[in-house]
């Protein structure tokens, strides 16, 4: 053999040795990979801590929403000492009040070498399972593997559930958050507009050497990550007011035949929302297929045409471009306008001339109508977009309609301006009338309605707009205090405070034809002590043909409402002295 040949045998050798290494290690990992003997352990264990979803906080310190940490509890029978079993199933009894016949079924009527006994573990339970795990090892119940380790109690984590302690309080608009069938997370009201702020940030991680009892020791070597849960989400929410007029609005329902009662509380210097209810709710822990109409948040989601209550708008617009005097006599027409060709305008009450003051306290459509056309397209429908209908509000809640409002081209139509005057002809949402009725009790400031206020230590701005001048603003809300001394909310007036609004009542329009019988019923108003302001907006939609209107239905709401805030020393009336 030549040496080349040689030296070639040699290399073939040594390559054929270094892949029986390869192939011998290569099994010895997969063997120990499916099979894992009790002797092939990892001298390193690891524990991951779940971060938690952020809670939601009522003004009143209650939390309406948070995410609770759940556990399951495993054994591995074959660790289980034959001469303990007595007294594992009696410790294990007492200590998750578990009944014993259920417990030895689940560990030993059947074939699984590791079985799960207890899931939906509630933290403080774990923590009593944890001291027992300690007890059992102490008591030699479980037996030590070859590696010597103890295979106690496996008490592990389950991703937390999100639990809502009142129910069906504060929905929809509190909404829901949760995993969807593809694991994709859904949600609604303010769990879906604030999700990324309550999301969990980061989960807990520690790895470690174990110790024969398969817990980390903690040294220099031992990596520990802090969990960082989401930020808390702080509401301006009075949850106590909240279930009170909750309860009225359930209450008068039933009694007004309505498809929905809504009502907001907004404090009127600061655009907080205390309270924005409604008759229609769901558990959000138990949705049911009936359920689902009501997890619309017909607040900012059902848009209308708002009648009458947009008059006082419409006068705004008119002081504010000078072009009205309120003491003004205009021709109401006897209740009968015929204003266009198949266009007949009626008002309930007849009148032969009324003065502004007077067509707000009467409610004059007619008087209205005249009225409206002396704006300019432009300016009419500029005037809407600045107290900011059709657009949406600024609420912090998902999935907002706008409304509908004409275009330019729509407003040069003498019938659209008309309409338009008195509420009809366009669609709004009862926080976008809330929102802009607000300026009227605001020295002519609108301000952005804000159902929070803080997510962890971050302030949530709102944003104020000045829409017209404190004159116009105070000359309007003057009027809407005689709407209640002498006009259609006569029955809101409560001695020693300061209440104002304006009522309206609208006719439904379902393809192109108002529906006989079908209305929606508003009030919009103001009730003021002498360090209080707030605004308040009820609507009654759809109610009995036989008691539909705004003063039999939304007016009957704001006095139960203000009433209860009395109750709660929200509101403290001046008593003569």
């Amino acid at each position: 053999m030549t040496e080349h040949e040689k030296n070639s045998l040699k290399v073939g050798i040594l390559f054929s040795a270094i892949l029986f290494l390869i192939l011998v290690f290569l099994l010895r990992v997969t063997f120990i990979s499916i099979y894992k003997p009790d002797h092939f352990i990892s001298r390193m264990i690891s524990h991951t801590d779940l971060a938690l979803r952020g809670k939601i906080i009522s003004d009143d310190n209650y939390t309406v929403a948070e995410n609770k940490k759940i556990y399951s509890l495993a054994i591995i029978k074959k660790y289980i000492n034959p001469n303990k079993k007595d007294l594992l199933i009696n410790l294990l009894s007492i200590y998750t009040d578990t009944p014993k016949s259920i417990l030895i079924h689940r560990i030993y009527d059947n074939n699984l070498s590791r079985v799960i006994i207890l899931k939906n573990i509630p933290y403080k339970i774990k923590k009593n399972l944890s001291y027992l795990s300690n007890v059992l090892t102490i008591k030699k119940v479980f037996l030590p593997s070859k590696s010597k380790i103890i295979y106690g109690l496996d008490i592990y984590e389950e991703p937390s559930i999100r639990y809502y302690p009142f129910k069906d309080r504060l929905e929809p608009v509190l909404g829901y958050a949760r995993w969807n069938s593809q694991h994709k997370r859904v949600g609604m009201g303010l769990e879906k507009y604030y999700d990324e702020v309550l999301m969990p940030k980061q989960n807990g991680y520690t790895k470690g050497y174990r110790d024969v009892r398969n817990h980390i020791i903690f040294d220099n070597e031992s990596i520990i990550r802090p969990r960082i849960d989401g930020n808390n989400l702080y509401l301006n929410i009075n949850l106590v007011l909240q279930g009170k007029i909750e309860n009225i609005l359930d209450k008068l329902k039933p009694q007004m035949k309505a498809q929905e009662l809504l009502a907001i509380v907004m404090d009127s210097k600061t655009g907080k929302v205390i309270t924005i209810a409604t008759s229609n709710r769901y558990n959000p822990m138990h949705i049911r297929k009936q359920d689902i109409p009501y997890l619309k948040i017909s607040h900012i989601q059902y848009s209308y045409e708002p009648g009458s209550v947009m008059k006082p708008i419409t006068l705004a617009m008119l002081l504010e471009h000078k072009k009205v005097n309120i003491y003004e006599i205009i021709n109401a027409h006897n209740g009968i306008f015929y204003f266009k060709k198949n266009f007949t305008i009626y008002d309930d009450e007849p009148f032969k001339f009324l003065n502004v003051i007077q067509a707000v306290i009467h409610s004059s459509n007619i008087v209205f109508a005249q009225l409206g056309l002396r704006l300019t397209p432009e300016e009419f429908r500029s005037g809407l977009l600045k107290f900011g209908f059709y657009q949406k509000s600024g609420i912090d809640l998902p999935y907002e309609y706008k409304g509908v409002l004409f275009n330019l081209r729509g407003f040069k139509s003498q019938i659209h301006r008309a309409s338009n005057a008195f509420g009809y002809a366009m669609q709004v949402n009862l926080v976008q009338l809330v929102k802009a009725y607000n300026s009227f009790n605001n020295n002519g400031i609108m301000i952005i309605p804000k159902i929070a206020y803080k997510y962890g230590n971050i302030q949530i701005p709102t944003k104020k707009i000045q829409v017209i001048s404190p004159t116009t603003a105070q000359t309007v809300l003057n009027i809407l205090r005689q709407v209640v001394l002498k006009g259609t909310a006569r029955a809101t007036n409560i001695p020693g405070l300061f209440i104002a609004g304006k009522t309206g009542t609208a006719k439904i329009n379902k393809n192109g034809q108002y529906i006989k019988g079908l209305y929606n019923s508003s009030f919009i108003g103001f009730v003021n002590d002498k360090t209080h302001k707030y605004t308040i907006g009820v609507l009654a939609i759809k109610p009995d043909e036989k008691r539909f209107f705004a003063s039999q239905t939304a007016v009957v709401v704001f006095k139960n409402i203000v009433e209860t805030m009395i109750e709660m020393n929200m509101l403290k009336p001046e008593v003569d002295k």
